[in-house]
């Protein structure tokens, strides 16, 4: 370890039980391809590191005299604040190397060879990596390099190059300033609104925001590349194609007093969705006629516009003169629904006449405003209070699924429809309602998912065992001084009982997971185990339902171990290795109770595309390929037709036919898989 001007710097950590190097990578913000490369850690033994190991997080300093020049990277936007999230890849001496801050700091770059030069790129919102810098040669000695959009290029050299100026460094930063506001406001102008109720249809509304990655010239033709990224203010983690709408949730939040992540839990369980996953701001259902982003019904939204804390509220109240439709036509309004998503829920907690104030964790009174949207502040008092008559709860139920699986539901419970839909509706808002699938960092919560189960018991007053976090990375921290810091790493690096773990994130293997039923008897035949011909023919995973042409994805950080056309029933296929200790405590349990070694195989099958090769190390959520039609379902090019994903969870890469060596891997997966 060194101590330089103050700076500490860790040079390696020591392997204890259950760290893995994904686990690694996100303590010290290297990339696993990094962590690799240092340690001549090749793919096939990336998984093999045992206790005791010394992982080196830096070059070899026993040679550091042999590096010409050694930088640290701030990156930092065009009005000179630093970008605190980001990755960049780098090209120096003949080698390309990836690297993550969350501080804005790149440090421990070691060049050789000063006179080859280095090229910076920057990750987009979209993945890619744009040029930056390009510099012909760097100073020699220990620098620090500054860059900010002055010195940012999409093309050609960092230099001044001749042009027209097409704007000036001022007007950017004004306009940049300007289309900021509703991220600094919370809410935008429409909620002032003008004085003439034809300028408030939903075609007119005010647009967000998005990332910006733009070329102009500016003073001296000077070619600026301007970077406004979005980043994860209140801890709040959303996928990107929905970060347009980070700053309605987080205004909503606070005004109606929910935690962000669990207002975006309730949003994601609730949204219509295109197949993309993007939240569908235009959707609308013609049978319910339910619409917009929050799937409001037409009686429901209209009393929301008498709802003074609302925004649509306030925004009906400053012009009385809106007709009905032109009120309806406001649900297709991002920002009014997710407003009113929270203010209804609000409503219905008083309207329950339910002791809500005993919700204190967010994600109880999630899954509660779920239960409320679901079944209104009646029904969800009755269901609270098992209250509901038999024969409502059979109509519920029937009216949730088709009524083969009603059927096979009631059978279970033997024809108790009560327990049934009982059962059904707590595993359905469980399964669809996961707060920290919307957290950024764990430890900034407290870390408690509480069941449905649990949330009813506290809403009739009854007492639960004192939930727990995981011990890995739920605990609420502060922020540590930094002799606190060293003091931790050193205890790391000198064999103490500070663990790292594993990566701990999944990711479900499609955007939207249903089981197929298109060609089948019924939704049993696409689940696992002996479930076809009446009980008499195996199935080997899971059947999800996706048309040809859409992303699967890695469901945990792992290796590729196969990746090709098989030419058999399977078709295109990819095989994704993870070390079970890499998988979060729901999955990882589920693979020990039904595997004694170390690792988990994920198998995806019949793919029209595959964008990986075997030994590529990949993280979770990584796009690997495109569903297919291929192998035995080369004639199910549509869902109608039977398309579909086939996934399975295994003990080993490749197996031969039959049971033996697979496990169910429906549990693993993070949806309720029957609608």
């Amino acid at each position: 370890m060194n101590y330089k001007k103050g700076v500490f710097m860790s040079n390696f950590h020591v392997i204890k039980a259950g760290d893995t190097l994904w686990g690694i990578s996100k303590k010290y913000q290297i990339t696993v391809k990094e962590l690799s490369r240092i340690n001549s850690i090749s793919a096939k033994k990336i998984h093999n590191l045992h206790i005791g190991q010394k992982i080196h997080l830096v070059e070899d300093q026993n040679n550091i005299d042999k590096y010409e020049t050694k930088l640290k990277i701030v990156l930092m936007d065009l009005s000179f604040n630093p970008i605190l999230k980001a990755t960049i890849k780098l090209e120096f001496d003949g080698k390309t190397i990836t690297k993550n801050t969350l501080n804005a700091n790149f440090d421990n770059i070691l060049v050789e060879d000063h006179s080859k030069g280095l090229k910076v790129y920057f990750k987009n919102i979209q993945g890619d990596f744009d040029l930056i810098a390009n510099h012909k040669s760097l100073p020699i000695g220990t620098k620090i390099l500054r860059l900010t959009s002055r010195k940012v290029k999409v093309k050609g050299t960092h230099y001044p190059k001749e042009g027209i100026a097409q704007d000036s460094t001022l007007s950017i930063l004004k306009h940049l300033k300007s289309i900021g506001k509703p991220i600094i406001d919370g809410v935008n102008n429409i909620s002032q609104g003008p004085s003439k109720a034809k300028t408030v249809t939903s075609s007119e509304k005010f647009q967000m925001p998005h990332d910006r990655n733009e070329q102009k010239r500016t003073e001296n033709g000077n070619s600026t590349h301007v970077i406004a990224s979005q980043f994860t203010e209140d801890n709040l983690l959303l996928k990107p194609i929905n970060n347009k709408y980070r700053a309605y949730i987080i205004s909503a939040s606070k005004k109606h007093g929910f935690a962000p992540e669990a207002l975006t839990a309730f949003i994601e369980a609730e949204a219509a969705k295109k197949n993309t996953g993007e939240w569908n701001e235009k959707s609308y259902n013609k049978k319910s006629k339910a619409a917009g982003l929050t799937q409001f019904l037409e009686g429901t939204w209209l009393e929301m516009c008498s709802n003074s804390n609302s925004l649509i509220g306030q925004f009906v109240a400053k012009h009385s003169s809106l007709s009905r439709q032109a009120k309806l036509d406001l649900r297709y309004d991002g920002e009014m629904s997710i407003d009113a998503a929270a203010a209804y829920a609000v409503c219905n907690f008083k309207t329950s006449k339910l002791p809500y104030q005993n919700l204190i964790e967010p994600s109880a009174m999630a899954k509660f405003a779920y239960l409320l949207h679901h079944e209104g502040a009646g029904g969800a008092r009755q269901f609270v209070n098992n209250s509901f008559s038999q024969d409502r709860a059979k109509h519920l139920l029937y009216n949730q699924m088709d009524s083969k699986q009603a059927d096979e539901i009631l059978k279970r419970y033997n024809n108790n429809a009560k327990a049934a839909y009982g059962a059904w509706l707590r595993n359905y808002i469980d399964g669809h309602i996961n707060i920290y699938q919307y957290v950024v960092d764990k430890r900034k919560t407290s870390g408690v998912n509480l069941s449905m189960d649990e949330t009813i018991k506290l809403l009739k007053g009854q007492a639960i065992p004192n939930p727990t976090p995981k011990a890995s990375n739920s605990a609420p921290v502060n922020n540590p001084s930094k002799e606190e810091k060293i003091r931790n790493i050193e205890t790391t690096v000198q064999g103490g009982t500070n663990e790292v773990g594993g990566a701990d994130g999944w990711h479900n293997p499609l955007n939207i997971c249903k089981l197929r039923t298109a060609g089948l008897a019924n939704a049993k035949g696409a689940t696992f185990g002996k479930v076809r011909d009446n009980g008499k023919k195996n199935h080997q995973g899971v059947d999800l339902q996706v048309n040809p042409g859409n992303p699967i994805y890695a469901v945990c950080s792992g290796t590729i171990v196969f990746a090709k056309n098989t030419g058999g029933d399977y078709g295109k296929v990819i095989v994704l290795k993870v070390a079970i200790s890499d998988l979060p405590d729901k999955q990882k349990k589920q693979a020990q109770k039904n595997i004694t070694g170390k690792y988990i195989y994920f198998f995806y099958a019949h793919l029209s595309d595959i964008k990986v090769n075997v030994d590529d190390i990949v993280d979770v959520g990584e796009k690997l390929g495109l569903s297919g039609a291929t192998g035995n379902a080369n004639t199910m090019t549509t869902i109608a037709k039977g398309a579909h994903l086939h996934f399975e969870a295994r003990s080993s890469a490749l197996l031969g036919k039959g049971l033996v060596g697979r496990i169910d891997p429906i549990p693993f997966i993070d949806a309720q898989l029957i609608y």
